[in-house]
């Protein structure tokens, strides 16, 4: 047990880790309703920038770099997408399912994929007085893109 602990804190960390020539990665998810999405940047093998925006109906929570450190833990060519974000009490978790990841890599070195996913999240607009603190619960579809 103590092993397995290990080597998946040691892949989150090596997960957030900068290198030199950074871009981060592209991400747009949305549910079938439309009611929750979740679009903006997020860590990449040559950056650790995270800038999201996740939406519920009318209401928005940023993550970002500067409040908190996310992790990735990406392997497409096994199906593997992991978005973990802390945040005050609930992180926001958002991970592949998959069966449903399909990815291209383009001659120009960018990688595309598509992917449902499901969302554990801190609800929007859970915090303002007669708003909803149960946590955000969704399955999106979701769009990455990564440049090298």
């Amino acid at each position: 047990m103590t092993v397995r602990a290990s080597w998946f804190l040691s892949c989150l960390l090596l997960a957030g880790a900068a290198h030199a020539g950074s871009a981060p990665a592209s991400i747009a998810c949305e549910s079938e309703s439309g009611k929750v999405a979740l679009k903006g940047v997020v860590p990449s093998p040559s950056s650790d920038e995270l800038l999201v925006t996740l939406r519920y109906v009318n209401d928005t929570l940023e993550f970002t770099s500067d409040k908190t450190a996310a992790y990735v833990v990406a392997d497409f060519p096994k199906s593997v997408f992991t978005l973990i974000a802390p945040d005050e009490g609930l992180p926001l978790t958002l991970y592949a399912i998959p069966s449903s990841v399909a990815v291209k890599k383009n001659a120009d070195g960018e990688v595309a994929g598509t992917f449902q996913a499901k969302l554990l999240a801190p609800r929007p607009g859970g915090k303002k007085p007669g708003g909803n603190s149960n946590p955000l619960q969704a399955v999106l579809n979701c769009n990455y893109t990564y440049s090298i």
